[in-house]
């Protein structure tokens, strides 16, 4: 029987040309398209023009979706004007921040090529978020 080798090939470090990765071009352009948007959002008041989407649920049904007064939302919080947009839609005030923060620690991980545990792809993070976006949905329908 031949011997088995033990020693692993040498491993080359990393540096920071071959760390780093390029940037697609495809998300060159979801950034533009998003400040765009962020600065036509900023510039023109989401209620009463065409352009804007419509809640589809709301204009059939009457019911309020978790994302409904979003765009109204985020164009009170371009304004500076925090508890107008909580009025208008709560549930994206509270989510921002979060998705910040782990749409960075996704920029870094595929930067840098370190990746940690996502909660929120794991399939009881995705419960719960689902879970609260359903009671937020529930709850915004009721007459308090």
């Amino acid at each position: 029987m031949p011997p088995v080798a033990t020693s692993a090939p040498p491993v080359q470090p990393l540096t920071g040309a071959v760390a780093r990765r390029r940037i697609p071009w495809w998300a060159g352009v979801l950034a533009v398209a998003g400040l765009v948007g962020l600065v036509v959002l900023a510039r023109v008041e989401p209620a009463g023009q065409g352009f804007f989407p419509r809640c589809w649920l709301f204009q059939t049904t009457g019911l309020r979706c978790p994302g409904c007064g979003a765009t109204r939302a985020l164009h009170a919080l371009l304004h500076g004007n925090l508890t107008e947009a909580i009025r208008l839609n709560a549930l994206l005030v509270l989510a921002l921040p979060a998705g910040a923060w782990l749409a960075l620690r996704g920029m870094r991980g595929w930067w840098t090529g370190r990746w940690w545990r996502d909660p929120v792809t794991h399939p009881a993070g995705l419960a719960v978020l689902s879970g609260l976006a359903m009671g937020f949905g529930l709850a915004r329908n009721f007459a308090w």
